[in-house]
């Protein structure tokens, strides 16, 4: 879908219609010249020989074979039409100033269409502010048409939209209308993808709010299958009749692909814990991994069999799924299941493992692992420092195994990108005041009149805590005139339905696109999600789409999808292979704005 469509050519000028483009009388009256004819230049013209038209055009205006500015004007279009901007421009600057007048509507097109040929939007739409939009329907479509591509030059999408839906009054024939489709379903994708704003303004008929919906949608299709059916099929549901869906049909089997997609298998086991200690968690990525599932049309979805691992021994699980006809195993979930499992591996059948077990070296063939490791995204955090050129700073640590592992990840990768942790002071997590940890590791002095002054070495903070923990150091940096450093914590210190999150205002952090995105296709995923369970949502959402991403991977893993470093765009974040087997996910980095994370 969304090939490139040739722009309309040549507007007509005058009263009169250039046969090349919309048909009609010719412009040049027949005039026979010792060399060329006016029909020559127009068969040239309809050949694709723009250039020879162009020269003909000349050589009649030389030859006083017509209206010499209309003939400039001519050659001025057919030099667009073979790439050489500068004749055009050329011609086109000749135009005499009594023409310039008597011609408004034909110079003020073609003024335009050498403006948006140059990609300066601005420029086309002054040209055409000039004139009043034509009657004439073979002129009107290429005014509507000029004025959409200037629209979507100068980043104003919305207007585009409205001028090629205004385009469609003015053409009869299918084929045109399919081709103003089709080239408006690429302008609001690449809209979306650049992020402009496609918001539609209240009381806009549904033909423009339809088409600007699409644009997310569109730029969704190229992302994991699941998803961008889902939004795809809303989108469908709420524009059951939209003129958009005649182009549809030839985007879907190309777009709504995964990333490097293989062949599904002909059935999958889902080892999860469903009952006892980790119920809760293995019951949220269950749901996110159905929610994939179903988000397949039935004919394209392989059997699927779901074995609690908790009411039996994980091997024993494992083995009887194999048994049961699996052709690729997804789980199990904790550390200790999944190395209770891969002393009992099949080589044959493809495992993906829902945790790490370490940085140990190469796992057996046929297996992989994913998880949603917060050493991982410690690790990002450094590397988005040194990109800032932050090299020192302070790193505050939540007490226990959770803020040792990410300490020790952060502070190893910092260092070797030159890096520096000036000062670690660790907390426990009672702990509500941070008063004096903070005048302490950051040398804060002066107060009850004095000016106050911290440690000018420092050029970041790194928080290594939970939500909760995150909004009482934060506010007490401020307090203390620490404020002005500029803050980094992981996706644990974010809780996207806080209602004190803007306290965290200025805090940089990454998260994955579940948490964080904002095109259609996830944020209807989440939106729906939060609406269906929103207790379950507070607790377990960036479980669901843990179990989303696992579902999309078998493909790809099944595949070899991920060759030659390719990525799969799910909803934890970019996920790519490591030569270790590892899924690695690079996350979205968001800045917290009046509490609410905007992107970076």
């Amino acid at each position: 879908m969304a090939a490139t469509v040739p722009r309309p050519r040549a507007v007509c000028l005058g009263s009169l219609l250039l046969t090349v483009v919309v048909g009609g009388c010719s412009l040049v009256r027949p005039v026979e010249t010792p060399t060329q004819t006016a029909a020559d230049a127009q068969q040239l013209a309809a050949a694709g020989h723009h250039a020879d038209a162009a020269r003909a055009y000349e050589a009649l205006a030389t030859a006083g074979g017509g209206d010499r500015d209309e003939l400039a004007m001519l050659a001025a279009e057919q030099w667009v039409a073979a790439g050489d901007l500068v004749a055009a421009k050329r011609d086109y600057a000749g135009v005499s100033a009594d023409a310039r007048s008597r011609l408004a509507t034909s110079y003020a097109l073609v003024g335009a269409e050498i403006a948006v040929a140059e990609g300066n939007g601005s420029q086309a739409l002054r040209n055409l502010d000039a004139i009043a939009p034509p009657a004439d329907p073979a002129l009107a479509q290429n005014f509507w048409w000029l004025r959409g591509k200037g629209e979507f030059l100068v980043g104003r999408p919305v207007d585009g939209v409205r001028a090629w839906v205004e385009r469609e009054r003015f053409l009869s024939d299918p084929k045109a209308l399919r081709a103003n489709r089709e080239a408006l379903y690429a302008e609001v994708r690449r809209a979306s993808e650049h992020g402009l704003p496609l918001r539609a303004p209240a009381k806009s008929d549904t033909v423009v709010q339809g088409w600007l919906q699409l644009g997310p949608v569109a730029a969704g299709l190229a992302s994991a299958a699941p998803r961008a059916q889902a939004a795809l099929a809303d989108w469908r549901r709420r524009f059951p009749q939209h003129p958009a869906s005649d182009v549809l049909g030839g985007a879907e089997p190309a777009r709504v692909a995964v990333a490097g997609s293989g062949e599904w298998p002909d059935q999958i086991a889902l080892l999860l814990p469903l009952s006892g200690r980790a119920e809760s968690v293995g019951t949220a990525v269950r749901d996110g991994f159905l929610a994939a599932y179903l988000g397949v049309p039935a004919a394209s979805r392989p059997r699927l069999k779901i074995y609690d691992v908790a009411a039996e021994p994980v091997a024993n699980a494992y083995r009887r799924a194999l048994a049961d006809g699996a052709r690729f195993v997804v789980g199990p979930l904790t550390k200790d299941e999944v190395a209770a499992v891969l002393p009992v591996d099949d080589a044959r059948v493809p495992l993906l493992a829902l945790n790490f077990l370490g940085d140990s070296g190469p796992l057996p063939v046929n297996v992989y692992e994913f998880a949603l490791w917060p050493e991982d995204e410690a690790r990002g955090v450094a590397r988005r420092l040194v990109a800032d050129g932050r090299m020192q700073g302070i790193a505050i640590v939540a007490d226990g195994d959770w803020g040792n592992r990410v300490g020790t990840a952060f502070t190893q990768e910092l260092q070797s990108l030159g890096g520096t942790v000036l000062e670690m002071p660790r907390f426990e997590n009672s702990r509500a005041d941070f008063s004096e940890l903070i005048k302490r590791t950051l040398r804060v002095h002066g107060g009850k009149g004095e000016p106050v002054t911290h440690r000018a070495d420092a050029s970041f903070v790194f928080i290594a805590g939970n939500a909760a923990q995150t909004r009482l150091i934060v506010p007490q940096l401020k307090f203390h005139y620490a404020g002005d450093i500029p803050v980094y914590t992981t996706s644990e210190s974010y809780d996207p339905g806080a209602s004190a999150n803007a306290d965290l205002d200025g805090m940089e952090f990454p998260d994955m696109p579940w948490v964080v995105g904002t095109d259609a296709a996830t944020v209807q995923l989440r939106e729906g999600f939060r609406q269906a369970w929103p207790r379950r949502a507070q607790v377990d959402d960036r479980l669901y789409a843990f179990g989303f991403d696992a579902y999309g991977l078998v493909p790809a893993l099944r595949g070899n999808g991920f060759a030659g470093g390719g990525e799969f765009p799910g909803l934890t974040g970019k996920l790519r292979l490591d030569a270790e087997h590892r899924v690695r996910r690079e996350l979205d980095w968001v800045k917290l704005h009046d509490g609410v994370p905007e992107p970076l």
